[in-house]
C-alpha cells in the first residue's frame, strides 16, 4: 500500500487542491456524473451510508471534482464556493492561498467547524471572519484530512477523507450491539481482565468481545504471522458473562478471529518493554498499516474502528528502565507516548487508549503503596487488582460508554476483592474507598493520553 509519507503531506499541503491516496483493491473510476447541489447532498448522505469515503476532491477552475473509493466519479458547478484546505499544523489554505497569525481560526480534522455568514457575506469560521467571501447555498468546502466537510446554508455534511490515510470511523454509539476484537499480549489482558464483570453489573447487554493474547507478542509478530496456526490463545466474552472464557494455550490463528463476526472496533497493543514500541516509524509503521488494511478489506462494507491501546511504563528498578531509559519513568513515557502521537498521525488511527497514563496517574494518587512495585505486581504488569482495574475503566469509558447509551464507569457497582502481596501476584483489592480514585485516573487518562495527572 502506497501512502503520503507526513513529509509528502505537509508539502502537499501549501499548494496542493488535489490529494489522493492509493487503497487496496478495485480503484476503477466510473464515468462522470454532473449533479447539482441537490444532488450533491444526496451523494453525499448514500456515501456516508454505504461506507464509501472520498479517494479525491478537485477544486479547479469552475468545478468540484469527488472520486469516491468505490471509483463513484461527480462533478458540481464551484461558482465562488470557497474550497478550504487545512496544513497539518492546522493552518488554512483558502482556494490556494494560505492564511496565517493569530486571526486565522484553527479548524479539527475530526470535528465539524460553526459556518456562518457576516452581514457583508464573508465566511464565519467558529466565528473567525476569515475574509473570504461564502458561497451562496454552498458556503464552503473544507478538506480537513481526516474528514471533508460540504458546509450549505443550513447544514454541514461530513463525508470522510482518504486523501492523506484511509479514514478510519468513528467509535460507533448508541448500537443495540457492539462487537469488539482485542489483539496483544500480557498487557491487553492487564487492560482488559476486569471489563466483562463491569458490563455484565452495569447491566449492559450486547456486548460480545474476544482477546486475542500471545505473551511477550509484538504488532511486527502479529502481522507477519496474521494467518499462520498456532499462534495465539482466545478468550471470548458473551453478554451477561462474569469473565472471560478461555485458556492461554497457543493454538488459535488471528485470521480465524477475524472471521468470526462483523468486528465493530478492533484494539491492538504493542509491548512497551520491547524496542518495536520505542522508535517510529522503525518496525512498528508497517506492521501497524499492513493489520489496518487487512481489517479494512476483510469486510469492505463494515469497516471496524481501529484503536490503539498504548500500555504501561514500568517501575523504577526495573531491568527495562535501567537498561533503556536511564531508570527514568518520565523518559519511557516521553517515548513511547511520542510514539504513539506519531502514529495517530501517520496512519490515521485516531482512537487511544493509554492506560499508561491510567497507570502514571495512580502512581501521583494517595493509592500508590510504597512497596518498590510502585502498582505493579512485578516492576511491569499491573496489580492484579486495583491498576488492572483502573486501565479497565478506560477501555471502558472510550469504547463501552459510548454504544451502552451513556452508562459512565462511575455508576459501575463491580468490585473486586481479592488480596495479595505475594512477590509476582500482589493485588490490592477494588473496594468503595479506593475505587472512585482508579475512575478519576482512568477519566483524567481518556481526556489527557499523553500527559501524566496528579490524582488527589
Amino acid at each position: 500500500m502506497a501512502l503520503f509519507s507526513s513529509t509528502s503531506c505537509t508539502r502537499s499541503d501549501s499548494n496542493s487542491e488535489n490529494l489522493e491516496v492509493e487503497l487496496p483493491g478495485d480503484t476503477t473510476v466510473l464515468p462522470e456524473e454532473t449533479i447539482d447541489y441537490t444532488g450533491l447532498r444526496k451523494f453525499i448522505s448514500e456515501s456516508v451510508g454505504n461506507y464509501d469515503y472520498c479517494r479525491t476532491v478537485t477544486a479547479a477552475g469552475e468545478e468540484f471534482r469527488l472520486v469516491s473509493v468505490s471509483g463513484r466519479n461527480v462533478s458540481v458547478a464551484k461558482g465562488r464556493v470557497p474550497y478550504i484546505l487545512t496544513g497539518s499544523g492546522g493552518d488554512i489554505i483558502v482556494d490556494g492561498k494560505t492564511l496565517r497569525g493569530d486571526a486565522a481560526p484553527k479548524i479539527s480534522y475530526d470535528r465539524a467547524p460553526a459556518i456562518s455568514a457576516t452581514q457583508s457575506g464573508n465566511l464565519l469560521i467558529d466565528g473567525v471572519d476569515i475574509g473570504v467571501k461564502a458561497g451562496k447555498t454552498l458556503q464552503c468546502v473544507i478538506n480537513a484530512r481526516k474528514h471533508i466537510y460540504f458546509c450549505f446554508d443550513d447544514v454541514t455534511m461530513t463525508l470522510g477523507s482518504e486523501m492523506f490515510t484511509p479514514y478510519n470511523p468513528a467509535l460507533p454509539e448508541n448500537r443495540s450491539e457492539l462487537n469488539v476484537l482485542f489483539i496483544g499480549n500480557s498487557f491487553t489482558v492487564d487492560a482488559t481482565e476486569h471489563l466483562p464483570g463491569m458490563i455484565t453489573a452495569s447491566g449492559i447487554t450486547g456486548v460480545n468481545m474476544t482477546r486475542l493474547y500471545h505473551g511477550g507478542y509484538t504488532l511486527p509478530e502479529y502481522y507477519s504471522n496474521f494467518y499462520a496456526s498456532g499462534v495465539c490463545a482466545r478468550y471470548d466474552y458473551v453478554s451477561g458473562a462474569q469473565s472471560w472464557s478461555g485458556n492461554s494455550t497457543l493454538d488459535d490463528t488471528p485470521s480465524d478471529a477475524l472471521s468470526a463476526r462483523v468486528w465493530d472496533v478492533i484494539v491492538i497493543q504493542e509491548h512497551t518493554g520491547r524496542s518495536e514500541a520505542w522508535s517510529w516509524p522503525g518496525v512498528l509503521e508497517p506492521a501497524v498499516e499492513g493489520l489496518r488494511d487487512i481489517f479494512y478489506t476483510f469486510r469492505k462494507d463494515s469497516r471496524p474502528t481501529v484503536v490503539y491501546l498504548m500500555s504501561q511504563t514500568y517501575s523504577n528498578g526495573s531491568t527495562v528502565l535501567l537498561n533503556s531509559f536511564g531508570n527514568s519513568r518520565e523518559k519511557m513515557f516521553a517515548t513511547t507516548s511520542g510514539v504513539v502521537k506519531q502514529l495517530m498521525a501517520d496512519t490515521g488511527i485516531d482512537v487511544v487508549i493509554s492506560t499508561g497514563a491510567v497507570l502514571e496517574n495512580l502512581r501521583t494518587s494517595r493509592v500508590n503503596v510504597d512497596n518498590g512495585l510502585q502498582l505493579t505486581r512485578d516492576s511491569y504488569h499491573m496489580d492484579f487488582g486495583l491498576t488492572r482495574y483502573a486501565a479497565a475503566c478506560a477501555v471502558f469509558e472510550t469504547i463501552i460508554t459510548p454504544p451502552a447509551t451513556g452508562k459512565s464507569i462511575d455508576d459501575c457497582p463491580y468490585r473486586y476483592s481479592v488480596s495479595s502481596t505475594e512477590s509476582g501476584k500482589y493485588c490490592t483489592p477494588v473496594t468503595d474507598d479506593n475505587a472512585p480514585v482508579a475512575q478519576q485516573a482512568a477519566h483524567e487518562a481518556v481526556r489527557h493520553p499523553f500527559a501524566v495527572t496528579a490524582i488527589k
